[in-house]
């Protein structure tokens, strides 16, 4: 073998083993492209459970709902002033990030997560996908009768591809991804580079509709907290003549000062002799100078508790 021909073996070498991964290569993307399992919502069940209901397009709760998405929709750039539907293509963050959280349980956090959900994505065809975040006491799932399974834990622990986890709606562009099977320290696994690059491809993958996270309370564990630093709308959920004033000073000065885009949905409010309110939807920020808190634009109506 001469000079040339002992220098171009390593070259072929190199040629072949390339040919190989290029040829390999196609099958593992093949592979990723996993699609998410199908389920048919029980609509009788979401009726009892006081959600909304695409066949009661007239129903108190269906127009606060839409007053809280015009609200939201516009607050992320999805809406023009005039109301018409713009999308908000640009690169790296698409703003479609939402995360739900409340001071503490039972304010009604989940309720708004999946009537949010289901309104956008059955009333206005905006692709929605719900992850239910709530490891320690997860209600996503069980609302819309799926059975308990490998979820969001398990894309983060095991690099398990979130749309083979995922469950996507026939009924309409709805998308549920479970809490997944239970962790210990989901704080740390939440702040973890993992979480911030799941969420950001799942961002990416619904860069033309919404990405709902119902977080735990976030004077319950730290958890909202974290999850709140990559998203780019938080939803406050309060509960009417219950929540302590001094829980929800103490819950919004936490999620501040993660995340200055913090909007508040006052739960089972009632207002004046017109009954009960499902939700008012104000904003809630801080002063560049004093550092009090502003607050500002406020829908209000009558519906479910």
């Amino acid at each position: 073998m001469n000079v040339v021909e002992k220098a171009a073996s390593p070259l072929d070498a190199l040629a072949r083993k390339k040919r190989k991964k290029e040829k390999t290569k196609p099958a593992a993307e093949k592979s990723r492209q996993v699609k998410p399992q199908s389920f048919d919502i029980d609509f009788e069940r979401m009726d009892e459970l006081g959600h909304f209901n695409p066949a009661n397009l007239a129903s108190p709760l269906a127009m606060e709902l839409r007053a809280v998405k015009r609200r939201l929709l516009r607050r992320l750039g999805f809406l023009r002033a005039a109301g018409d539907r713009q999308a908000f293509r640009m690169p790296g963050r698409q703003r479609n990030l939402v995360l739900v959280t409340s001071t503490q349980a039972g304010e009604g956090k989940t309720f708004c997560a999946v009537n949010l959900a289901l309104s956008l994505a059955l009333e206005d065809l905006v692709e929605t996908v719900l992850i239910d975040a709530d490891i320690p006491r997860p209600k996503v799932r069980s609302r819309f009768g799926l059975d308990r399974g490998a979820g969001l834990t398990d894309c983060l622990t095991d690099k398990t591809p979130w749309e083979s986890l995922a469950h996507k709606a026939k009924d309409g562009p709805l998308t549920i991804l479970g809490e997944g099977h239970s962790r210990d320290r989901t704080a740390e696994l939440f702040a973890g580079e993992a979480c911030q690059q799941l969420l950001t491809e799942i961002s990416t993958a619904n860069r033309d509709g919404l990405v709902f996270i119902d977080a735990p309370p976030a004077l319950a564990m730290t958890d909202a907290v974290v999850l709140a630093k990559y998203v780019d709308e938080v939803i406050f959920v309060v509960e009417a003549n219950e929540t302590p004033e001094p829980a929800i000073a103490a819950a919004l000065d936490e999620l501040l000062d993660v995340n200055p885009n913090v909007s508040l949905v006052l739960n089972r409010c009632l207002i004046g002799a017109t009954g009960s309110s499902y939700s008012s939807y104000d904003y809630y920020g801080r002063n560049d100078e004093n550092g009090a808190d502003k607050h500002t634009e406020k829908e209000t109506g009558n519906g479910d508790p």
